[in-house]
């Protein structure tokens, strides 16, 4: 006989798999928008900023086609790749390929650069700190859960 402890576990578990295959369909909705198209109407930015590649001093990759990178004067960006690059998940560093001394966005000769693969990057969006960057992504995030669970009836 199972027990309560163990049938709270269970509902507990099948509750965290539903929730989880949900989110996973709602990420691939082909109707949802996408990041790019969120951040570009939350920041009214056409996502071509560019970074000097000399004034990068760190990243991190958020998703696998989202880095979020630091400048040396206290601005940051975050960037979009026109592809899925998921070596970004477990590559011990990542570099930027562009043209002259700049990184720039909308533009697929600019890359990014694993040890594994090359990543055009599709668009660049340029805040005044870290903070803002990530409030902003949280906010884009929000809205797409949003979208996702109230979908605009046509």
């Amino acid at each position: 006989m199972v027990n309560a402890m163990s049938r709270i576990t269970i509902i507990g578990l099948l509750t965290g798999l539903i929730v989880t295959a949900c989110s996973s369909m709602h990420e691939q909705r082909p109707d949802l928008p996408s990041m790019d198209t969120l951040l570009a109407q939350l920041t009214e930015q056409n996502g071509r900023a560019c970074i000097r590649s000399g004034s990068i001093s760190g990243y991190a990759p958020l998703s696998d086609r989202m880095v979020s990178v630091s400048g040396r004067r206290g601005e940051h960006f975050l960037v979009t790749t026109l592809f899925s690059c998921p070596s970004l998940d477990f590559s011990m560093g990542v570099a930027f390929s562009g043209s002259f001394s700049e990184i720039c966005g909308g533009s697929t000769r600019d890359q990014l650069l694993t040890g594994e693969e090359s990543c055009p990057i599709k668009h660049i969006y340029k805040f005044l700190s870290r903070a803002d960057a990530f409030a902003t992504l949280e906010m884009a995030e929000a809205r797409r859960k949003v979208m996702a669970h109230f979908p605009v009836q046509q």
